[in-house]
């Protein structure tokens, strides 16, 4: 009813937007949007805001099935992630206060941690995810604890970092998104402003009109209006979640106080907050080398048009929203259904309402030049991407096969030379270039994709005897977590993390990879002996298991 009203008054010129929305864009937003949502299943809340002036406002499913109550304007949701930019936004305020400084280390105000690290670690690390520090729920993981199980707050967080004697890399030089950076913002806003986190940023929102947003300190809580969240495992059951983590989530609020902020943004009257704090939030951050983070947002492109966004994603609550301030235009969604990818719904809802300003991405679907292949046995081999990612080419009974970890092999038909297509996709291309040299690569084509670069490892002589060679017992001190490794035969290696056996793989010498994310890589001395093992598990780098003696 409520959307409906807002076009109507739209429509008969009552408010005096600079920007409407015709009625046939309307009813393709609608329809898009209940795609998504049938019959009594959980749903979501949209709007969008334009010029300042929100045009579209569309509620639909149910904030609690059990008792049939539907999403409406009152109803409060968890938009996990994207609370990140409220948490940068108090700090914000403490630096126009002249309380702290972007390029204070953060020992200053946290002086128990990482003591053993000699880099400066800074504010705008913790801001831009350039810091090195490992996420925690990443750590959890690796002691093979679910945190939305755990009665964990912000404290224990703390704690489990302070037990970190490594990062992931020295500060500044990479980024990496990790979840600690922003909880360890709320300590450092505690200890400037000698009051709670919550208090602080509980009055942030009461001074921008945000009335229905608060970060959640105590799960059992009373929320009012609170969308309970749902995934679907056989039928609708509610997600479980007990903890108090805040500050990189953990943030309860209601659509019309997120459309509130998104018209504070787009007028930056200086009515609200200085017009400097707004300017800064939605932009890069000078003091890092790395301008795709910022004040809690992201930087992307989308078909030939700049945004800023996030997406945040807890359990079963999703939650994005799109800023293309060139446009003056923002998209907001919020979802206690599981089911809903609220990134993907956000590009459709743009293709929508911007249709007319965007073009299609076009990358290149086939190389420039292909090369003479003198047979197949030239390309064969292992070949690594910049993020780790290896591809094995492989020859059997005269045909090529591209293998991936945990992935079918895919057949390989040659179209010309050095260019082949994948048999299951006859638009990803795939070719081979400087065949025969030490920069040996190939190159992935998809026309709506940026060509994508493997190199050539090196090839290697694993020696009779090297797969037992690798069993024994490691350990990990900053987690108190303890793996075995066990040769079963050929590749394969059983993997016992915390009493769990899990299956191994050999992808390449002293390269290991278990389930289907920890990268484990064995570290040896000057004279080849096993001191240890490298893991590596999504926001989690560098974490060092050491061999125990026999």
């Amino acid at each position: 009813m409520k959307q409906t009203l807002i076009f109507t008054c739209l429509f008969l010129g009552i408010n005096a937007y600079s920007q409407e929305l015709e009625k046939p864009i309307i009813d393709k937003l609608d329809s898009q949007i209940e795609k998504y949502i049938d019959g009594i299943s959980p749903g979501m809340a949209v709007g969008i805001v334009k010029d300042g002036a929100t045009v579209f406002e569309k509620y639909i499913g149910y904030s609690n099935l059990e008792h049939h109550i539907k999403i409406d304007e009152n109803t409060r949701f968890n938009i996990a992630s994207n609370a990140k930019q409220f948490t940068a936004l108090c700090i914000l305020r403490l630096l126009e206060q002249d309380k702290l400084a972007l390029d204070d280390d953060i020992r200053k105000y946290l002086p128990e941690l990482y003591k053993e690290i000699g880099h400066k670690i800074t504010v705008a690390n913790l801001l831009t995810h350039t810091s090195g520090i490992r996420d925690v729920y990443g750590l959890w993981a690796l002691k093979g604890k679910d945190w939305y199980e755990l009665f964990i707050d912000n404290g224990d967080a703390i704690e489990l970092l302070k037990s970190q004697t490594e990062l992931n890399f020295e500060p500044g030089k990479e980024y990496l998104y990790s979840n600690s950076n922003y909880i360890l913002l709320t300590e450092i806003i505690e200890k400037v402003t000698d009051t709670t986190f919550k208090d602080f940023s509980n009055s942030l929102f009461a001074e921008i009109g945000m009335a229905n947003t608060s970060f959640l300190t105590n799960y059992m809580a009373i929320i009012p209006n609170k969308a309970r969240p749902y995934g679907n495992w056989n039928g609708w059951k509610e997600y479980p979640v007990v903890t108090e983590l805040n500050g990189d989530g953990g943030l309860f609020t209601t659509l019309e106080d997120q459309l509130k902020w998104e018209q504070i943004i787009q007028k930056n009257n200086g009515k609200n907050l200085s017009t400097s704090i707004i300017s800064k939030s939605q932009s890069a951050i000078d003091e890092v080398d790395f301008d795709n983070y910022g004040y809690g947002l992201m930087f992307r492109k989308y078909k030939g048009l700049n945004y800023t966004y996030h997406d945040g994603s807890t359990g079963a609550y999703n939650a994005t929203f799109f800023r293309f301030l060139d446009k003056n235009l923002a998209i907001v969604i919020m979802s206690n259904n599981g089911n809903v990818p609220t990134n993907y719904l956000a590009k459709q809802l743009t293709a929508i309402v911007l249709e007319q300003d965007i073009t299609n991405e076009i990358y290149p679907s086939n190389p420039e030049k292909t090369e003479r292949l003198k047979d197949f046995k030239s390309v064969v081999g292992n070949y690594q991407n910049d993020e780790g990612t290896i591809i094995k080419i492989s020859e059997k009974e005269g045909e090529l096969f591209r293998e991936i970890y945990q992935r079918d092999p895919v057949k390989m038909i040659n179209e010309k030379q050095s260019l082949f297509h994948y048999e299951t996709n006859d638009k990803l291309k795939m070719n081979f270039s400087d065949i025969g040299t030490e920069q040996q690569k190939l190159t992935l084509y998809l026309s709506t994709q940026k060509p994508s670069i493997y190199h050539k490892l090196p090839k290697e002589n694993i020696e009779k005897g090297y797969g037992p060679s690798l069993n024994g017992t490691y350990f990990n001190k900053e987690t108190d977590t303890e793996i075995i490794i066990e040769h079963v035969k050929d590749g394969n290696y059983n993997i016992i993390k915390n009493g769990r056996r899990r299956d191994g793989k050999l992808i390449t010498k002293d390269y290991l990879r278990m389930m289907s994310s920890y990268r484990i890589r064995v570290f040896r001395d000057g004279s080849g002996n096993i001191q240890g093992l490298n893991l590596e598990n999504g926001r989690i780098k560098n974490v060092i298991f050491k061999k125990e003696s026999l």
